[in-house]
Parts: C-alpha cells; structure tokens; sequence
C-alpha cells in the first residue's frame, strides 16, 4: 500500500474514533442533542467514506494509466 492510500485509511481511523467519542459526550451529558447529532453524524459519515472510496479508485486508475504507459514503452523499445 503506498503513501496515499495510508494516509486516507488513517485518517478514516482518526475520523471515527474522534466522531465516535464525541457522540458518547453528546449521549451521556447531552442527551437531548444526541438523535439530531447522530443523524448529522450518519450524513457526514457517508459524505466521508463516500470521498474516500472515490479517492481510492482515482488512485487506482493512476495506477493502472502508469502501469499501461510502461508497457506501452516497453512495446515500443522492442519494436
């Protein structure tokens, strides 16, 4: 796995254990703002993993266009 795609899993991690502990602030002092706040939560959490899944697959086709120009290359040298 290279750099980039660490560095979104890592930031998945931080994003649910920091999103994960502030819901458990809001459910045990503020109850009253918990239902609204989890819905947001389940917005934003989609938003996120959505980006993230678009970023993966764009990373991958850069991939696979580098991995297709060096094949290209290497035909044209023995030809």
């Amino acid at each position: 796995m290279d750099q980039d795609k660490k560095r979104i899993v890592f930031f998945l991690m931080y994003y649910f254990v920091i999103s994960i502990a502030i819901l458990l602030i809001f459910y045990f002092f503020l109850p009253k703002f918990f239902w609204f706040l989890l819905f947001i939560w389940i917005l934003a959490t989609f938003g996120v993993v959505a980006v993230s899944f678009f970023t993966f697959t764009n990373l991958r086709i850069q991939e696979l266009e580098k991995k297709s120009k060096e094949n290209n290359d290497d035909n044209d040298d023995r030809d």
